[in-house]
């Protein structure tokens, strides 16, 4: 992963070569870039919500440590909503309507919360990913730049979630959840 972060960082002739993630970089327009800021937006301002709402549950539950790693996932994804929103209103465009959806993990259920959280990284970094991209594509390296530590920040969340499924499948939930108090 870290490989392919170092490519973006590379200039954008290497990206076209590589044609990360088999898109194509032909078609892109400024537009694109503003709706892949509106769409990253989202998605940051959904794992905000979503995080800072199962931190709270955790804490709740007595699962101390993981409720604070969880704490600093919901701040470290509120700075990444505000990187997308400042850029945007740099541009000048209306960013409302914000939709933030209810999340659709079981507060009960452990695994499930940790899945979704895995797939919202997952979602926001293919988003970061495009809007690199195509922000590329238009010649705008700025917004291209400013979107690589979002992308970084969900590609440890990746690994960070990743490995919590890891451990509960070797050790067993109990245990896993026994080491989190």
């Amino acid at each position: 992963m870290a490989n392919s972060i170092d490519k973006l960082l590379n200039n954008s002739q290497e990206i076209m070569e590589d044609k990360i993630e088999a898109q194509e970089v032909i078609g892109y327009t400024a537009d694109s870039v503003i709706e892949l800021l509106k769409k990253s937006l989202n998605i940051h301002w959904q794992q905000t919500t979503s995080l800072s709402a199962q931190a709270v549950h955790l804490d709740r539950w007595g699962y101390k440590k993981l409720a604070e790693v969880i704490k600093a996932d919901a701040e470290e994804e509120h700075k990444h909503a505000m990187i997308n929103l400042k850029r945007l209103e740099f541009f000048d465009v209306d960013y409302q309507p914000l939709i933030v959806s209810p999340p659709v993990w079981k507060r009960h259920d452990m695994v499930e919360m940790i899945k979704y959280n895995l797939d919202s990284v997952r979602e926001a970094s293919s988003a970061e990913r495009a809007t690199i991209v195509a922000a590329r594509a238009v010649g705008d390296e700025i917004t291209a730049n400013m979107m690589i530590p979002l992308l970084q920040g969900s590609e440890d969340g990746i690994e960070l979630y990743e490995s919590y499924l890891k451990l509960i499948e070797q050790m067993g939930l109990d245990n896993f959840l026994s080491i989190q108090v």
